[in-house]
């Protein structure tokens, strides 16, 4: 069964870092694909598979059986989730994929603090549904910025509570439609 393919312009290049399948290392992308396989995927190669999916150097790919996903421009940048746990949230294809694009200047330690902002928010988000996990088993995270030297965006700053509340919110959404 072929995968559908979802790709998201992000409108200008944004230096990441992430835990997604590709690519790797900190690198400059401008666009996300997301690629929605059946629950019945296996293979030995997922690298190798979303690379074949979706040909681009310049692009976040995610890879989720979920169902449920958005992409929303705010006035900080823009953000992508899809969002399924399964039942235990011990099942690999169930995902819970985020994509942050700030559009403010961080240094990488100021990109390892939204990890923890976009994170936190996503664990807050599962214990307001009332689960008593932090996540799934095969979650992925990318988070970027434009070029900076800002340190901080946890969610003790102005710009890391905005983030926050969004990813919280819009995983309780996406998760409370079901279908996963």
């Amino acid at each position: 069964m072929e995968p559908k393919i979802v790709r998201f312009d992000l409108g200008k290049e944004y230096i990441i870092l992430t835990s997604a399948l590709y690519p790797e290392g900190i690198i400059r992308v401008n666009q996300i694909c997301s690629i929605f396989v059946d629950k019945s995927y296996c293979s030995g190669n997922p690298w190798g598979d979303v690379i074949n999916w979706c040909p681009s150097k310049s692009a976040i790919m995610f890879m989720t059986a979920a169902k449920n996903y958005t992409f929303k421009e705010t006035d900080w940048g823009k953000f992508f989730i899809s969002a399924g746990i399964g039942r235990s949230g011990e099942d690999a294809g169930c995902t819970i994929n985020i994509g942050v694009f700030v559009d403010k200047g961080l240094n990488i330690n100021g990109l390892v603090d939204l990890i923890r902002t976009v994170t936190e928010a996503k664990a807050g988000a599962l214990r307001d549904l009332g689960y008593k996990f932090t996540g799934t088993v095969s979650d992925a995270i990318a988070v970027g910025s434009l070029p900076g030297n800002e340190y901080f965006i946890g969610p003790g700053t102005e710009l890391g509570k905005k983030i926050a509340y969004d990813i919280r919110n819009t995983i309780v959404e996406l998760l409370f439609k079901g279908d996963d």
